[in-house]
């Protein structure tokens, strides 16, 4: 599998996720919008062609990205 490269952004939305935060928890602490952070949520299990969080965890772990 090729090295998924994600933005920092999408790097911190993927650690804030690890962490058990929901969606309005972690736009309220990025002081960003839900939409903003769904869109990079969707970009995120894009790029690590997943389509549930564990999925998306579990990938990152093993592409050394988390």
């Amino acid at each position: 599998m090729a090295s998924v490269i994600i933005t920092p952004r999408e790097g911190e939305v993927l650690k804030l996720i690890q962490d058990g935060l929901t969606t309005p928890q972690i736009a309220q602490q990025l002081s960003l919008s839900i939409n903003t952070i769904e869109s990079h949520r969707k970009k995120l299990y894009r790029k690590l062609g997943v389509s549930r969080v564990a999925e998306a965890l579990k990938v990152a772990k093993n592409q050394g990205i988390i």
